[in-house]
């Protein structure tokens, strides 16, 4: 399978929990990218090759703030600039290994894999709705999916398939999805929402917000596919009587590969901020839930791979949102090989 990702895009690379004083190994975008912490805190990405021979520079060590391959013991100064080379006095000149714009925005830590004089242009996609995250608890969850990145953004643009999968969060009272209010397309995002009638809690909800179970209230419900590595979706659980309980699903999907994508996530709410035990129940319901999501979607993938010819797959209203998403990352994969190609073009003799 071809790729089929823009690599002039802010990608999740890690959760910041992730990067310590060792070195972190990672495949992203189909590149071995190896990642850790300068003393200072800063956070500093290069490729996982030494320019020596390919031995990977995360099977090597730290010292200070430099890495050193574990083949030879070439030396690295943390912007990719060879610095030591134990059997011989002199460093060749300008030796380097590649390093990558990096940006942490807590709990994440992005990374940018694409044109390098493109990145400081363009800032990390910001999260709708959780703005500097002051007044949410959150958990964080890394995972890692045997799926193309675009089949985990479909899959989440499109929830009618919860009666399905999770009969067990469907309210009590509603028995099919109401058509979506509206889908809102950008020139770079796609979102969608819609509002379900008032209807009881069902058990998961109330024992997130410690409601009665008897309490009535509608849901709303929208989604926003922010960009290829970003997927953010605003559950609102709210009661007639009282303040509304907000979710937010907040999904980095990062391609490791074209039929492989990291997915970081980061379960925020507006209540119960301080609640181990709300913390807990949501971290393992949708850890529950995210273990279905991937069978499925694992297994959509591997159907995939055994077809020879590629084939349409037909589209109902539902899809509106996930045709749009699907659409918008392959006109920046083809925005990137038009201005590609152009370059050589110019460029060849």
């Amino acid at each position: 399978m071809r790729s089929n990702y823009p690599f002039n895009c802010w990608y999740v690379a890690a959760t910041s929990d992730e990067l310590g004083q060792g070195l972190l190994a990672r495949r992203l975008l189909d590149k071995p990218v190896v990642l850790y912490r300068r003393s200072s805190g800063e956070a500093v990405a290069m490729e996982d090759r030494c320019i020596h021979r390919a031995y990977p520079l995360s099977a090597g060590r730290r010292d200070g703030d430099r890495v050193v391959c574990g083949y030879h013991g070439f030396a690295y100064d943390p912007d990719g600039c060879l610095v030591d080379v134990p059997s011989q006095e002199n460093v060749p000149p300008g030796a380097r290994v590649r390093t990558y714009p990096v940006h942490e925005q807590s709990p994440f830590v992005w990374i940018w894999l694409g044109d390098p004089g493109v990145a400081a242009l363009r800032l990390p996609p910001r999260v709708p709705w959780y703005a500097d995250g002051s007044g949410w608890g959150s958990t964080t969850e890394v995972r890692r999916v045997e799926a193309n990145y675009l089949l985990l953004h479909e899959h989440y643009l499109d929830l009618t398939d919860v009666f399905v999968m999770h009969p067990e969060v469907v309210p009590p009272d509603i028995e099919v999805l109401p058509q979506l209010d509206q889908v809102e397309v950008s020139e770079r995002s796609v979102s969608y929402s819609r509002t379900t009638p008032p209807s009881r809690l069902a058990p998961w909800e109330a024992e997130i917000t410690g409601q009665p179970a008897d309490t009535a209230g509608s849901r709303r419900e929208e989604g926003t596919f922010v960009s290829p590595a970003l997927h953010v979706q605003h559950y609102a659980i709210a009661p007639e009587a009282g303040k509304a309980y907000e979710l937010l699903r907040i999904q980095g999907f990062t391609p490791e590969s074209p039929e492989s994508t990291h997915v970081f996530l980061q379960m925020a709410r507006n209540f119960a901020t301080d609640s181990a035990h709300v913390a807990e129940f949501l971290r393992a319901m949708f850890r529950e839930w995210a273990i279905r999501d991937s069978a499925v979607l694992e297994t959509i993938q591997r159907r995939l791979g055994e077809e020879t010819v590629p084939r349409r797959d037909i589209n109902v209203k539902a899809d509106r949102a996930a045709v749009r998403a699907r659409r918008i990352a392959m006109e920046m994969v083809d925005e990137e090989s038009g201005r590609f190609a152009l370059h050589r073009m110019v460029v060849t003799p």
